[in-house]
């Protein structure tokens, strides 16, 4: 029954109101999200996915770990009660015989502005750590950092197919060598497999509607909140995320189903549903994972674009990637580029994947140009359906292969609060650092590659990015206004 491994690709750990009396210790919205099955045998299910969390920004979580186990193999070595250690003052950091038969070990370093990924676990070098593609963080309004842990891949010791319980434990040290845990919040736990979760929301009558469905012979208790992906970016990240519901009850029968549905909002419309589930009864009790219902989108959106990347691959070929998330009634794509006459032209026009254009699956297309231009190009893709409407992407700018210099930030000024930034070099590992005129860090990247970034939700006024590529040490600075709408 393959619903087992869909619901695995919605894992999650959540924990809305973890909360500590030292302030370091504050951490909340551990979250995971976005995964997908790698691969599967009959014993293991690996899996890829992000980890979000919020985590109090100061000189006290110097180093950030993150264990995971399922549920029977706990060793519970921080001793455990209400999420928080019951052994008083700091503790040795657990080294392998203490974590046992753990699936997940990730470790950060977090002393300094930007976030670095350990390639080795400084308590016990025989501990392998789960491997990361991308780290950041970004500096709230509150003080609190969010992390952001993209491409985190593990594999877990049961088959796709296996409902379990994973507990978590994440702690940080304050201590140069990270050799003792100073903060900790632990038995984080979240389920997999028990409840399977399926829905839509339906921009018409502005009303979400799915359902719950037990995988188990065993009836389930719980609630379920409802939030709304206000940016779109497909990340639940609750202090953002406008709540349109809160905690409403359930119950479902031992394999059976049960309907949820809800009101939108009018504001919330062509918006996204978080449904977030919390279980209160059987081996998953307390346990929460995320589901997302997506819009059908009324309007003018006939399609909802994914990624969209454009990079060079040598001096005389430019590949563009992208994905829609939802086609409803869509043509194609117009591929159009930019160069030094400052004209759009259109230089291809890509065909819908799919017959008459309708798909609620993700999609994936890609296009390489033939563009040997020693200057900068610009890229959009205007997407058009069945009745002529069109539809633009973001705009990407790509390089030629000896064009040297500065970053370069488009639109500058920016009108909406977003800017896009575009480097010479798109293998070069970077840390990048958003300030305001004051010095403030509003925005940090760090280990990031690529030809392009794009920067949201900046508030007016004038900031400062500053570039530094790791293996040259060379530094771009460039000034960002953000004007007033």
């Amino acid at each position: 029954m393959k619903t087992f491994l869909l619901s695995v690709l919605l894992l999650v750990f959540v924990t809305f109101s973890t909360k500590k009396s030292i302030a370091q210790c504050t951490v909340s919205n551990i979250i995971i999200q976005n995964a997908r099955i790698v691969s599967s045998t009959a014993n293991s299910c690996t899996a890829k996915f992000d980890v979000t969390f919020n985590i109090e920004n100061n000189s006290g979580n110097k180093f950030i770990f993150l264990h995971a186990w399922l549920q029977a193999d706990y060793p519970n070595y921080f001793k455990c009660v209400n999420g928080q250690s019951t052994i008083n003052g700091s503790i040795a950091a657990p080294k392998a015989a203490d974590l046992g038969n753990e699936f997940l070990n990730i470790g950060l370093n977090n002393d300094g502005p930007t976030l670095t990924v350990l390639s080795s676990y400084p308590a016990d070098g025989s501990v392998q750590l789960t491997t990361i593609d991308e780290a950041t963080k970004e500096v709230l309004a509150d003080g609190s950092a969010n992390i952001i842990l993209k491409g985190v891949t593990v594999v877990l010791p049961v088959a796709c197919t296996t409902p379990i319980v994973v507990v978590a434990d994440l702690w940080a040290s304050q201590s140069a060598s990270a050799q003792r845990a100073h903060c900790v919040n632990c038995g984080i736990r979240n389920s997999s497999g028990y409840l399977s979760v399926f829905g839509a929301v339906n921009c018409v009558t502005l009303t979400y509607s799915g359902t719950i469905t037990n995988n188990t012979g065993t009836a389930i208790d719980g609630y379920y909140r409802v939030f709304a992906d206000i940016n779109g970016d497909g990340y639940f990240t609750p202090a953002t995320d406008t709540l349109i519901q809160s905690n409403t009850n359930f119950t479902v029968a031992a394999n059976g189903s049960t309907a949820i549905t809800g009101a939108v909002p009018a504001a919330n419309i062509n918006q996204n549903m978080f449904i977030v589930i919390t279980q209160t009864s059987g081996a998953a009790s307390g346990a929460s994972r995320v589901n997302l219902f997506r819009s059908a989108q009324c309007g003018t959106l006939p399609v909802t674009f994914g990624a969209f990347t454009a990079n060079r691959i040598n001096s005389t070929n430019v590949l563009l990637q992208w994905e829609t998330e939802l086609e409803l009634n869509n043509s194609g794509f117009a591929i159009e580029r930019l160069m030094g006459d400052n004209k759009w032209k259109q230089i291809s026009f890509i065909p819908s994947a799919v017959p008459g254009g309708n798909s609620s699956s993700k999609l994936s297309y890609a296009f390489t140009d033939l563009n040997s231009n020693k200057g900068t190009t610009q890229y959009r893709i205007r997407q058009v359906d069945l009745d002529g409407r069109a539809l633009f992407s973001d705009v990407k700018l790509v390089r030629g292969d000896v064009v040297k210099g500065k970053i370069t930030v488009y639109p500058n000024p920016s009108a909406d609060g977003s800017v896009n930034v575009a480097f010479e070099n798109r293998e070069a590992i970077r840390d990048i650092t958003v300030t305001d005129m004051f010095g403030r860090i509003v925005k940090q990247w760090q280990g990031t590659t690529g030809n392009t970034l794009r920067i949201e939700n900046l508030t007016p006024g004038v900031y400062l990015i500053r570039v530094v590529e790791r293996e040259t040490g060379n530094q771009s600075v460039e000034r960002i206004t953000i004007a007033k709408n």
